[in-house]
């Protein structure tokens, strides 16, 4: 929407004239309208953009926390399981893994890290490269 420049009302874009006051655009009017339009769409493009890598750089650490957080206490309860001959302790283990497991989960999807950055869906399932609510390309 154009805003002319003597009345401040909105009107359409291809209009030359305002219907209220009558005001006449000119080709500088036009061209400044433009380039306003040009570098409100470049704003609204690179903020996308800049949400886009956020998201990603989100879901690559909370990928790799709910990994470590799963496969560690496996990893140290059935080593000391090993050497302490207790079995238990490895099932014990393998419960907090589970857990921890599923909070660090359950905090990405709420921290907006498995989300579609165009129409801002969950995604739960094994989504690939395009979401699969809008179909928009979600990685480079």
């Amino acid at each position: 929407m154009k805003i002319c420049p003597k009345c401040y009302e909105s009107i359409g874009e291809n209009l030359d004239e305002c219907p209220l006051c009558k005001y006449h655009f000119t080709v500088v009017d036009n061209e400044r309208f433009l380039k306003e339009k040009e570098s409100e769409e470049h704003r609204i493009a690179q903020k996308m953009e800049d949400m886009r890598a956020k998201r990603a750089r989100m879901r690559l650490t909370y990928f790799l926390v709910m990994i470590s957080s799963e496969l560690l206490p496996f990893m140290i309860g059935g080593a000391i399981a090993a050497f302490s001959k207790n079995i238990d302790l490895f099932f014990y283990s393998a419960i907090a893994g589970i857990v921890l497991g599923t909070v660090v989960l359950i905090t990405g999807i709420l921290n907006g890290a498995f989300r579609c950055p165009y129409c801002d869906i969950i995604l739960i399932h094994n989504y690939g490269k395009h979401c699969t609510h809008c179909g928009k390309q979600l990685y480079y």
